[in-house]
């Protein structure tokens, strides 16, 4: 076979035992292993001063950078702080170095406490601007499990920590619930996150307090659809004179917004879904819909029965109705007289069937 495959071409060779033919002229041309020395490789006598320093109760609080100025100070070494931190390393003084990279904040993880109300209060800042271009903030709180406007506050120009302090003490004051079990979402403003906002939420509400990822809106959502819906709403105005204007709209929109149904709650009124009266409603509706299907059933299948009670096998449509209130099935004979009353106010006479009165009065 050996003698065979001499007399074969080399690809036709390497294609008969399954090799390919780069590998075979890479076979022919092997370069013994020569061990190359770097240029910029340090001396033995270099490592083993990084070593000895490495090991000198004197500086085994210096990390590799300590350890290369030492070695520039006394001259003993002179080395970058990276080759430092890899000999000592590799003679396990120190243990590997790793950049510190900052945590990515997460996303807030709220999905399941929205499924009650009352859970998860959610507050952002808008700015209206005056026909004299005064800036005013305005600045909304939604409870996230019932969709209801809860309180808002309005200042003019700017707002700060005290401010959003005042604007939460009333807006807990007024609702009297549990804020043991609240968690407020917000984006990472100064005045949201800021060290007495975070204490006063904290330490006297006893609140959580979840933020948003930098620069990603959609992790509040919410809030920033209300804002929109209220300064777009059909009923806002296209200017606002005075800063009593802002807050006018504010409070008409606060009560526009709460009784309005949300498609959300399924067209539950936030308001009601807030009293906790959500779960009633929809259930009500529910069997409402029940109950009309039902009587629907019922009114069809009388129909079916009345018009089969007469074994008519023509146009059951047109021959036979059932009146929806009475009951009374109704024959030809009232269309007839329906249709010589019709002739008789025209003064006219034309057939009496169902299709010629059709015809005559496209006519």
């Amino acid at each position: 076979m050996i003698q065979g495959l001499k007399e074969l071409k080399i690809s036709e060779a390497c294609e008969a035992i399954k090799l390919k033919p780069r590998r075979y002229y890479r076979w022919q041309h092997i370069r013994p292993h020569v061990t190359r020395a770097a240029w910029n490789r340090i001396m033995p006598r270099e490592e083993k001063a990084i070593v000895e320093a490495g090991r000198d109760e004197q500086f085994c609080d210096l990390r590799a950078a300590g350890l290369m100025v030492y070695g520039h100070d006394t001259g003993k070494f002179h080395c970058s702080v990276s080759t430092v931190q890899r000999v000592l390393t590799r003679n396990r003084l120190q243990s590997p170095y790793t950049v510190p990279t900052r945590k990515r904040p997460s996303k807030p993880d709220i999905r399941e406490l929205m499924r009650e109300p009352k859970r998860v209060f959610s507050y952002d800042a808008t700015e209206f601007y005056l026909t004299n271009r005064l800036r005013v903030v305005v600045i909304p709180i939604l409870d996230l499990g019932s969709r209801k406007f809860i309180h808002y506050g309005v200042r003019v120009t700017s707002f700060t920590q005290q401010d959003v302090i005042g604007i939460w003490d009333e807006a807990l004051w007024e609702e009297g619930i549990d804020t043991k079990h609240l968690t407020a979402l917000s984006d990472r403003g100064s005045q949201m996150k800021g060290s007495r906002t975070k204490a006063h939420l904290i330490g006297k509400w006893d609140i959580r307090l979840e933020f948003a990822r930098p620069y990603t809106p959609d992790d509040n959502a919410w809030i920033e659809a209300f804002i929109k819906y209220m300064k777009y709403h059909p009923a806002c105005p296209d200017e606002f004179e005075t800063v009593q204007d802002v807050i006018d709209w504010v409070e008409k929109f606060y009560g526009l917004y709460n009784d309005h149904p949300h498609s959300a709650l399924g067209y539950v009124r936030p308001n009601d879904e807030h009293a906790g009266l959500g779960n009633v409603i929809r259930t009500q509706r529910k069997n409402n819909l029940l109950t009309a299907r039902k009587a629907r059933l019922d009114y069809y299948h009388s129909q079916k029965a009345g018009v089969s009670e007469y074994g008519s096998t023509k146009d059951r449509g047109s021959e036979w109705l059932v009146d929806e209130n009475s009951g009374v099935v109704e024959t030809d004979k009232q269309r007839e007289a329906e249709i010589r009353a019709l002739e008789a106010l025209q003064g006219e006479v034309f057939e009496t069937t169902p299709q010629a009165f059709c015809v005559k009065i496209a006519d």
